[in-house]
C-alpha cells in the first residue's frame, strides 16, 4: 500500500533483519551515516534484534541521527509486511544469503 509511505520527496529505506554480523549489520553501521549525509531526504526504517543492535545504536548517536534512523526491535512475523510497506526500497545486507526469504516477503 503505497499510502503508508512518506510523501516525496522523502525516500525510505527499510530493512528487516536479525542483527547479526552475518546478516551484514556491520555493512549497515558504514553505509547509513554516508547515505544519510549526502542524501538528506533519505531515512533508514530498520527492523529486527540481535547482538549488533548495540552498533546501530551508537551510530545513530554518533552522527546524531536520531531523526533519520527508526530502530523499531524485534518485528513479530505477522507485522512485518507493515513494515515494508512504510519504505521505498527494501535493503538486504546478509553476507550468506543471496536470496533469502525476506527478498521474498518484500
Amino acid at each position: 500500500d503505497p499510502s503508508k509511505r512518506p510523501p516525496p520527496p522523502t525516500m525510505s529505506v527499510v530493512v528487516v533483519s536479525r542483527l547479526t554480523y552475518r546478516k551484514g549489520v556491520d555493512l549497515l553501521v558504514d553505509v547509513v551515516p554516508e547515505i544519510c549525509h549526502s542524501h538528506p531526504h533519505v531515512n533508514w526504517i530498520i527492523g529486527g534484534d540481535g547482538p549488533k543492535r548495540l552498533l546501530l545504536e551508537e551510530m545513530i548517536e554518533r552522527e546524531r541521527l536520531h531523526d533519520r534512523v527508526e530502530l523499531l526491535g524485534s518485528v513479530p512475523h505477522d507485522r512485518v509486511r507493515d513494515v515494508l510497506v512504510r519504505g521505498h526500497v527494501f535493503l538486504n545486507t546478509s553476507l550468506t544469503e543471496a536470496f533469502c526469504i525476506a527478498i521474498v516477503e518484500a
